[in-house]
């Protein structure tokens, strides 16, 4: 899976609580990806979410990738935080599913 570097601060836990979102190729809009956002910040508060259209278009379901790698505790040093629980990662793969881009969240 893919790391990348959490520049929001460290996480409380040792456990994933951002997410990276890779759109399929419909669904890249700026507007769009902000959308997904906030659709997902309003199914799982408690964890955080960006939203990426760069990359190689595709046309599958929305990918997910857990931030992994976050600033340490000394200056210019990382760590490693630990996978999320799966039950986590298929919630928000639910999500997605049920998501519909334009449509009032109460429809989402």
């Amino acid at each position: 899976m893919l790391t990348a570097i959490n520049t929001s601060g460290t996480p409380a836990s040792d456990e994933v609580d951002s997410f990276v979102i890779l759109p399929p190729s419909g669904a890249r809009s700026e507007a769009v990806l902000r959308e997904v956002e906030a659709f997902l910040k309003a199914c799982l508060p408690e964890y955080d979410f960006l939203a990426n259209g760069c990359g190689t278009p595709f046309d599958d379901d929305y990918q997910i990738v857990p931030i992994r790698c976050v600033c340490g505790e000394e200056p210019g040093t990382l760590r490693l935080l630990d996978f999320p629980d799966p039950s986590i990662m298929m919630g928000i793969a639910a999500a997605l599913k049920s998501f519909r881009p334009g449509q009032p969240p109460a429809l989402n």
